[in-house]
């Protein structure tokens, strides 16, 4: 018995947890990336604030597979991330890259967001090597 209390007691602190410091809280802006492209292995992106570069990063599946409409491609950013920075003008564009590309398929245009903390954003990706890619946010 003293055991299975330790064991609520636990996932109760973890819980509590989550629930002040994980998610999407008042402090923090999310993006989810769904990957609608096929052969398409990793996606990196460049933030931008006012139109001035902000920073960079990578999404990819960890176990090195094709991207897929359900591999998460979730990224968030804190309050503090962002130096007090107006994220109601904030922009990405995207770069994919293929199983074995040492260098971007190509690069979007970019997609504008007036991003709020506290909200999670969702943004398409799709298209081809052929036909170019293209990002669209969820209505």
């Amino acid at each position: 018995m003293k055991r299975h209390m330790i064991c609520i007691l636990a996932a109760l602190a973890t819980l509590l947890l989550c629930l002040t410091g994980c998610g999407n809280g008042d402090d923090t802006v999310t993006f989810r990336l769904v990957c609608q492209s096929k052969d398409i292995y990793q996606i990196y992106y460049t933030c931008y604030i006012d139109g001035e570069s902000f920073c960079m990063g990578g999404l990819a599946d960890l176990d090195g597979n094709e991207l897929t409409e359900e591999t998460d491609l979730t990224f968030s950013f804190s309050r503090d991330y962002f130096e007090g920075a107006d994220i109601s003008k904030l922009s990405f564009d995207f770069s994919p890259y293929g199983k074995d590309d040492t260098s971007e398929i190509a690069t979007t245009e970019r997609l504008y967001i007036a991003a709020e903390y506290g909200k999670t954003y969702t943004i398409y990706f799709s298209g081809d090597r052929e036909h170019g890619f293209t990002v669209e946010l969820a209505n």
